[in-house]
């Protein structure tokens, strides 16, 4: 079957409600009618913990509006797009949790060494001797370096 991916924080999906915003009549909403018209409803039944809604608004370019369980919410602007696209960004939005992007202003940094140790490109792989031994059942052992 297909792979379905979700954000879920301690089992508990983010996404509690998408809802296509769309106009009847308007050119740039014939992906969301087509998309509502051919996908929506099986997206609906594959995601049953997720509310779905459409909402006419004439004279508006559409939108996809989610909201999540946090109280967060993400509105994208699918006008012109075609069916693809829209599935793209219902995807999107149905594996996102809902909180802004937030910039990092200083890079990270650690104080902490690495348990590793700084890599070296002096080190000698090659020098490292294995010795493998080998245990055949019924049979006697068998070395080999």
């Amino acid at each position: 079957g297909a792979v379905r991916l979700a954000m879920a924080t301690r089992g508990v999906t983010q996404l509690k409600q998408l809802s296509v915003r769309y106009c009847d009549l308007g050119g740039s909403s014939r992906g969301a009618r087509d998309y509502i018209r051919e996908r929506l409803i099986e997206w609906a039944s594959l995601n049953p913990e997720v509310q779905v809604a459409t909402e006419i608004k004439r004279n508006h370019h559409p939108i996809l509006k989610a909201e999540y369980v946090a109280g967060f919410d993400k509105h994208i602007d699918i006008k012109n797009l075609d069916l693809d696209g829209i599935q793209k960004n219902v995807a999107r939005l149905r594996n996102s949790s809902g909180r802004k992007m937030k910039r990092l202003d200083v890079p990270v940094t650690s104080e902490t060494p690495s348990i590793q140790g700084v890599w070296q490109p002096t080190v000698p792989f090659q020098s490292i001797e294995v010795e493998l031994e080998h245990v055949y059942a019924g049979q006697g052992k068998d070395q080999s370096t």
